[in-house]
């Protein structure tokens, strides 16, 4: 029987009518609709209203939003470097009212001539020097030089040769400014100058990320870059990203922080979550923020896993960001170690690149506490998305008004909008060969034998389903024994 949705099924009045619709069963892809959210921390100077979003289109947006200097601005210029099509919107968060500034102080000690560079979270700045001048004019002219920059994050002001830099931002986030003098072999302090860091308040007191997840509760979002990587707004996003992640939220997303320290810092950083909807990335002394190296990761992975789920991200390079020196950077059995504490990997190029070597989330162990692995690499969970976004869409263009009958019963075989079991296994089947040829899973004929569908012995209405699949694998380590003749 063929049934019609516009032409009256007992029509008397003589003409041809033809209604036109899609036929699916031949579909590629559903169109996977990738956005991202960077949670950022603003300024007073940001015209930004806290926990609203704002499409960002240009890097330059940052500044007026979130202020000159701002987290928010360094979130927003890194991630537009590392992508630039992805859909993207800014929520911020202003500082915490009982947060602490971090204030650091740079002691100028003896003489020297020449051009003196100074870098500040990665932005250069540089001042000439006499050898006439003394400490106190050296620090002198270092505050018109850095506060003549007005992305710097710090304001400078300078006494009898100190000067003192002061945390734009309240919070964590000033702890983790880097400042150094040198950055290649060409930067040196001239004759007997010498300047010496100390820290002598420590910042305190984040925003609480809860507004935030408040005010999109309800919003599609697939990744998100967060600022803060403190315990308990990292547990926030965990549980919140979970939840979404679950059969009746439907709102899958992934979310990227980064993280400054030793490698023991890094490995009770992993520690404070468990979560396949969290990746996690550090360096011990990178130039930029961590929160900059999150945006960066967060971009590549956004575009890179949008186009294909499954594929890994060694060799790409998290664009705009610099390495640490070699001394800084981990070796390979530390990166080994860090890999099973929850932190994703990179190497340093002779140029100076960051080069991912294995994204993974910060899933370790069961709910049982076993060391478990089936969720480590970040594929997993986007490839799991994907699919089933494209299943869940895919059936309801195919049958979006239809019956549910037994199989081989006379409805079905006699009317063309009643679904049955085999029917759905069959369409379930044309599916899993595109996910195959998408290089997706792998072993689609058993798939097959161990996917079923039936219909509900409680609920007519119902129709359940048990769809087994096996994520392909990736190449990243080959392991071979190299033999020889005696």
């Amino acid at each position: 029987m063929i049934n019609f949705n516009e032409i009256l099924y007992d029509w008397r009045v003589p003409g041809t009518y033809v209604e036109g619709r899609p036929v699916y069963d031949q579909m590629g892809l559903v169109s996977f609709p990738a956005v991202a959210y960077l949670f950022v921390q603003k300024l007073a100077a940001g015209t930004a209203v806290a926990a609203q979003p704002y499409e960002i289109t240009r890097p330059e947006q940052g500044t007026a939003l979130f202020g000159a200097g701002s987290v928010g601005q360094q979130m927003v210029r890194a991630w537009k470097k590392a992508n630039k099509t992805n859909r993207v919107f800014a929520i911020a968060l202003a500082d915490d009212g009982a947060g602490v500034k971090n204030v650091r102080t740079l002691t100028f000690t003896g003489a020297g001539a020449g051009t003196i560079p100074i870098y500040i979270q990665g932005r250069r700045v540089r001042y000439k020097a006499t050898s006439s001048m003394t400490p106190t004019q050296h620090a002198s002219a270092a505050v018109l030089a850095i506060n003549a920059d007005p992305d710097m994050p710090v304001v400078a002001t300078s006494a009898v040769g100190v000067v003192t830099l002061t945390a734009k931002h309240a919070g964590e986030v000033g702890n983790h400014i880097d400042i150094r003098f040198r950055k290649t072999s060409e930067d040196i302090l001239p004759g007997t100058l010498a300047i010496a860091v100390a820290q002598t308040t420590p910042g305190s007191g984040n925003p609480d990320v809860q507004d935030i997840l408040d005010a999109v509760t309800n919003t599609w979002i697939t990744d998100v870059v967060m600022a803060w990587d403190d315990a308990a707004n990292l547990e926030l996003v965990a549980e919140d990203f979970a939840e979404r992640f679950k059969a009746m939220g439907k709102k899958d997303g992934h979310i990227y922080v980064g993280h400054r320290g030793t490698y023991g810092e890094l490995g009770t950083k992993g520690a404070l979550t468990n979560s396949p909807h969290l990746s996690a990335i550090g360096a011990k002394a990178g130039l930029q923020a961590p929160w900059e190296w999150a945006a960066s990761l967060g971009g590549i992975c956004t575009f890179q896993l949008t186009n294909d789920p499954a594929r890994q991200l060694r060799s790409l390079v998290l664009t705009g960001i610099d390495a640490p020196e070699d001394a800084d950077c981990f070796i390979e059995t530390e990166r080994d170690l860090l890999l099973r504490q929850g932190i994703s990997t990179w190497t340093r190029l002779v140029d100076g690149n960051v080069v991912l070597e294995r994204v993974i989330t910060t899933y370790k162990v069961s709910n049982l506490a076993v060391a478990d692995t089936a969720w480590l690499d970040i594929m997993v969970p986007k490839t799991l998305t994907r699919i089933r976004y494209d299943w869940a869409a895919y059936v309801t263009l195919m049958y979006p008004r239809h019956k549910l009958a037994p199989d081989d019963s006379v409805a079905a075989n006699n009317n063309d909008i009643v679904v049955t079991p085999k029917r759905m296994a069959g369409t379930w089947a044309s599916r899993c060969k595109l996910y195959e040829r998408q290089a997706w899973i792998v072993e689609v004929g058993r798939t097959l034998e161990l996917s079923r569908f039936e219909i509900d012995e409680s609920d007519k209405n119902r129709l359940n389903g048990q769809q087994r699949i096996n994520i392909i694998g990736n190449l990243m380590v080959l392991a071979a024994a190299l033999e020889f003749e005696a």
